[in-house]
C-alpha cells in the first residue's frame, strides 16, 4: 500500500481516500499512481458584509512569477512587498526549449520509424518529463511562499483589530489579481510580441499556480483591470514610460525609485481599494522583500565552496573533497577545523533579501 502524506507530514489513512487512478506518463514511459483525498487545512476567511478586510494585491509576471503587496495596519502609510524571483523556472524552461530544438533539427534528417529516429524520440520525451516535473515542484514553491505572506499578513491584522476591538474579531483577507488573462493570444496576427515573447507567454504557468495559492489559502482569487500599474507612480500618479527593473519617477520633485513589479503591486492594491482609480498616497513607505522561488547557489556560497576544497586540497593527509550540496549547510556556521586547518565561514542568508525603505530595492503520490 502506498503512503500518502498531508504537506505538514501527517499520514492519510486509506479510509480517507477518494478516486484512485493508475496513470501513464507517455513522456516519462512510467506509470503513475493518482490518489485524491480531503485535505482539511486552516482556510482563511473572506471578504463579508461587517467584517473588516485586508486586501493582498498581485502583480503576476514572467521574470517575477508573483509580486505581493499589503498595507499594513500602522499609522505610517507602510506597504510591505514580497518579489518572488523567478529564475528557475525560466532557466527550465529555456534548457527543455534548447535541448528539443535540437532534437527536433536532428530528428527531421531521420526516417520516421528508423531506429535513430526512436532514440531520439525517447530522448526528447525524456527531457520533457524532467521539465514538467521541474516546472510542477517550481509553481508549487513559488504558491507556497505566496500562501505563507498572505497567512503572515492576515495574522498581523487579526492582533491589530483584537488589540483594538477584543478577541472574538474576524479578519477577512481578499486576493486580487491583475488581470492578464488571454495576453498569450493573437500575439502573431497583431504583431504585438515578438517571437522569443510569444514564446514565453504561452509557456506561462499563470494559471496553474493561481489554482494553487487558492487551493491553499481557500480563498478566491479576483482579477481587475491592472492598465499602466507599473508606470504610474503610486506617490504622485506621474504616469513614466519604465525601461528594465527599476522604476523612477520622472516628477522632479517626487523622485520616488523602487522596484517595478513592487510599483505594479502596490497600485494593483490601490486599485483593488478604491474601486478602479489611482489615489496617490505622498507619505507612503515600501519595505520590498525579495525571495528566490527555490533554494539556490548565490555568488557567495560558490565562492566559499571554491575555498574551502582548496583548503581540503592543499591540508593533503588524504582529506576528501565535499560535494556541492554540502556548503550550504556547511556556510551556516562561523568555522570548523579540517584535518588540521582552520577554515573560517560567514553566515548566508541565500533565501531572503530584504531592503527597508521605498528603494529598488499537490498533493500527488507516486
Amino acid at each position: 500500500m502506498p503512503e500518502v502524506m498531508l504537506r505538514n507530514g501527517q499520514s492519510v489513512p486509506p479510509k480517507d481516500w477518494g478516486e484512485i487512478r493508475l496513470c501513464w506518463d507517455r513522456n516519462a514511459r512510467s506509470w503513475f499512481l493518482h490518489i485524491s483525498y480531503a485535505a482539511p487545512a486552516e482556510v482563511l476567511p473572506g471578504p463579508a458584509e461587517g467584517r473588516p478586510t485586508v486586501t493582498v494585491a498581485i502583480d503576476e509576471g514572467i521574470i517575477n512569477p508573483m509580486t505581493l503587496a499589503a498595507k499594513m495596519p500602522d499609522d505610517s502609510n507602510s506597504m510591505k512587498v514580497l518579489v518572488l524571483n523567478g529564475r528557475q523556472g525560466r532557466s527550465a524552461k529555456r534548457y527543455r526549449n534548447k535541448v528539443v530544438a535540437r532534437l527536433t533539427s536532428r530528428m527531421s534528417r531521420c526516417k520516421n520509424g528508423s531506429r535513430k529516429h526512436r532514440r531520439l524520440m525517447a530522448a526528447k520525451k525524456k527531457v520533457e518529463a524532467k521539465t514538467e516535473r521541474r516546472l510542477h515542484d517550481f509553481d508549487h514553491q513559488v504558491s507556497a511562499k505566496a500562501e505563507k505572506f498572505t497567512r503572515e499578513v492576515h495574522e498581523t491584522w487579526t492582533e491589530h483589530h483584537r488589540e483594538k476591538s477584543g478577541t472574538d474579531t474576524v479578519v477577512g483577507v481578499r486576493l486580487v489579481a491583475g488581470d492578464v488573462r488571454g495576453i498569450e493570444k493573437n500575439t502573431n496576427k497583431k504583431r504585438r510580441a515578438s517571437r522569443s515573447t510569444r514564446q514565453q507567454l504561452s509557456q506561462w504557468s499563470r494559471g496553474r499556480q493561481e489554482n494553487y495559492l487558492q487551493y491553499k489559502t481557500g480563498l478566491k482569487l479576483e482579477h481587475i483591470n491592472e492598465a499602466h500599474s507599473s508606470q504610474t507612480c503610486p506617490k504622485c500618479s506621474t504616469r513614466t514610460k519604465v525601461r528594465g527593473r527599476e522604476y523612477v519617477c520622472k516628477h522632479k520633485s517626487c523622485g520616488f525609485r523602487c522596484h517595478r513589479d513592487a510599483v505594479g503591486g502596490v497600485n494593483i492594491q490601490t486599485l483593488a481599494d478604491n474601486d478602479g482609480t489611482f489615489v496617490p498616497d505622498p507619505d507612503l513607505q515600501v519595505e520590498v522583500t525579495y525571495r528566490r522561488s527555490q533554494a539556490g547557489w548565490s555568488p557567495l556560497q560558490r565562492s566559499l565552496h571554491a575555498y574551502h576544497q582548496d583548503v581540503l586540497g592543499r591540508a593533503g593527509t588524504g582529506a576528501y573533497r565535499e560535494e556541492r550540496r554540502s556548503a550550504q549547510n556547511r556556510a551556516t556556521h562561523a568555522g570548523t577545523t579540517v584535518s588540521g586547518v582552520a577554515v573560517d565561514r560567514a553566515v548566508i542568508s541565500d533565501d531572503t533579501t530584504t531592503r527597508p525603505g521605498a528603494g529598488r530595492a499537490s498533493a500527488h503520490a507516486a
